[in-house]
This record gives C-alpha cells, structure tokens and sequence, in this order.
C-alpha cells in the first residue's frame, strides 16, 4: 500500500485552505449578524429558501387584496352616504306631498311647495351624478360621463330624467377566486320599479295642478316603493361593506401568520448567532496559529 508523500507545499496548501474555510464561515456568521436572516442566499439553505420564496408570493398576494379592498372603501362609503341623502330628501317630499293633500291650503301656498319639491328634484339629481376621484359612480361602469341627463321646459323645470349608465357591476379581486361588486348602476337605486325622478316630477305638477287626488294616493304609494327601493340598494351596499370588513381581519390575520412562517423560516437567532459567531472566532484564530506552525520561516528573517 503507497503512503502519501507529505511535503512541505502540501502542509502549507492545507493550512491556507483550512484558513480560507474558517474565514468564510466567520463571514457567514457576520452576515447573518448584521443583515438579522440565517438564508441571505439559496444557498444558505436551498429548501428554506423555497418555502421563503412561496411564502412572499402569498404575503404579496395577500397584501394586494388588501390594497383593493381599501381602494373600495372611498367608493363604497359614497355610495351609502349619497343614498341616505336622497332617502332623506324623499322623506322631505313625503312630508311636503302629505301638507299638499291635506286640502288645507290654497293654490298659492301649493305653488310654494311645489317650488320646494323642484328644488328636492334638483337635489337628487345632483346626488345621482356623484363623482367620487372623478368618476360618476351611479353610471355603472360607464364612470366618465354624468350618469343621468335632466331635459328642462322653457321655465328651466326639469320634465325628464334618462340614465346615461349602462346596469353593469365593477368587480374587484379580494381573493383567490373571489371578487366583489363595489358599485350600485343607477337605473337599480333610482329608477328600478319606481322611478324617483319621475315620481318627483308629478308631485310638483301635481301641486301646481292643485290635483289632491293624486298626491292623496298615487304619489304617497309611490314614495313608499321609491323609499323601500332606496333602501333595498343601500342594504346591499352596506352587506359588500360588512363583507369586506370581514375578508380585512381575516387577510389580515392571515398574513402576520406568514410573517411569522417567513420569520421560522430565513430569520437568524440573535443569541445562537453571536454565541457561534465567538465559536467560528476561536477557530478561526486556532486555524492561524496552527498555519504559522506549519509554514516555516524564511531565510530572510534570519537576516539582521
């Protein structure tokens, strides 16, 4: 059996190479001190690497929905806030169309409430052309252009509402699979199986007409189904509010629970870390002083 020459240029490779892998862990070590992670590279750990990867794609994904549910929440909130408004100003016209068909007042006090309920018109027709970030948001998803276009006599009455919108619902992603519709078309909230414009409209010639049979009844029914209507949109507003605050917490949840992965995963234990770090310092010195036994001395240091 051979036996392996031992020189003297051997000795010293070894010693040089056994210095350079100590430094390299002592690097390592110093690494994972300052940057506060024990996988600064795939390969530190390639499989810890992997999960960590996986486990930023789902906090990215999840963080995205997050983004776009708060992105909903300006529009949302409008929504149900211009809604109640109108349901307020209905209320007004209730209470002005019961004073017109009392048959306690003459034709000039109805001609002041008729004023009133023109100026109720007006009113919610601007709250059905409300802008959120400049975009109409009872257009459907035609969010550019007013959502409903009054037609004015000669006196600048109004005597027609169209809807200008289209009945389609803008989607949004708030989870895998999973999206919501974040507006209310117009032609649902203000003219589905009452139209409120209209309604108004006849109120007020109803009253300049000095028509109390009408106010009586037709119109008092029809500010009840204009109300229930209302009503009806604005629930479902506030369901698509409720939900999202629910899908916030839970995503919320959810992603401080893949931090927490992410962390067991790539993150370095400070105290493990400094006590092999001190470890990996003793070698490496111990490493040193083994090569300076090894490589010997040269002639010139013998020269004085």
């Amino acid at each position: 059996m051979g036996t392996l020459r031992v020189t003297q240029g051997l000795m010293v490779q070894r010693a040089l190479n056994n210095i350079n892998r100590q430094t390299r862990s002592l690097l390592d070590l110093q690494e994972q001190l300052a940057t506060g992670l024990r996988v600064n590279t795939p390969s530190d750990d390639p499989l810890a690497a992997r999960r960590a990867i996986d486990i930023r794609a789902s906090i990215d994904e999840n963080e995205q929905y997050l983004t776009n549910i708060s992105s909903t929440g300006p529009q949302l909130q409008e929504t149900a806030t211009t809604l109640q408004t109108v349901i307020d100003n209905l209320q007004r016209a209730r209470e002005l169309t019961l004073q017109g068909a009392s048959g306690t007042y003459s034709q000039t006090q109805l001609d002041v409430i008729a004023v009133e309920v023109d100026q109720i018109l007006e009113a919610v027709l601007a709250e059905g052309n409300h802008q959120t970030n400049g975009r109409f948001i009872f257009g459907g998803t035609r969010t550019l252009n007013a959502s409903f276009v009054a037609t004015h006599d000669t006196d600048g009455r109004i005597t027609a509402v169209t809807y200008e919108g289209n009945d389609e619902f803008i989607e949004v992603g708030v989870g895998s699979g999973v999206s919501v519709n974040t507006n209310e078309p117009g032609n649902r909230a203000f003219q589905g199986t009452q139209d409120v414009f209209q309604m108004l409209i006849d109120i007020r010639d109803n009253l300049l007409a000095g028509d109390q049979s009408s106010l009586q009844g037709p119109r008092l029914e029809e500010l009840s189904a204009a109300q229930d209507q209302l009503l009806l949109s604005m629930a479902g507003v506030g369901a698509i509010q409720n939900r999202l605050e629910r899908l916030t917490v839970n995503m919320e949840d959810s992603v401080l629970q893949l931090q927490a992965a992410l962390s067991d995963n790539i993150d370095a234990d400070y105290a493990e870390t400094v006590l092999n770090l001190n470890a990996q310092s003793n070698a490496f010195s111990a490493a040193l002083n083994a090569a300076a036994r090894v490589i010997q001395p040269t002639l010139l240091q013998f020269v004085q």
